[in-house]
């Protein structure tokens, strides 16, 4: 785990808090991000989304193609 970032997307009481997660594995980052009123949920959600996208690449053979890969609802993060 490289970095953990939550941010508040709007306020009061059902805020909406986005999660970007990036993870190290052989030199590649993987990212993942996820979106929920509960930051707990998002922050479950953005590892199991940069652990797919990890598990995709050594499945696939292409740990050496990307430099960044992401999943979740945002393209680039």
């Amino acid at each position: 785990l490289i970095e953990f970032s939550v941010q508040s997307v709007t306020a009061g009481i059902d805020a909406l808090g986005e999660v970007t997660i990036r993870l190290r594995h052989d030199e590649r980052v993987y990212s993942g991000y996820a979106a929920s009123t509960d930051i707990i949920v998002a922050s479950a959600q953005a590892y199991v989304n940069a652990l797919n996208r990890l598990y995709s690449a050594m499945q696939n053979g292409k740990l050496g193609n990307d430099p960044e890969l992401s999943i979740g609802s945002r393209a680039g993060v």
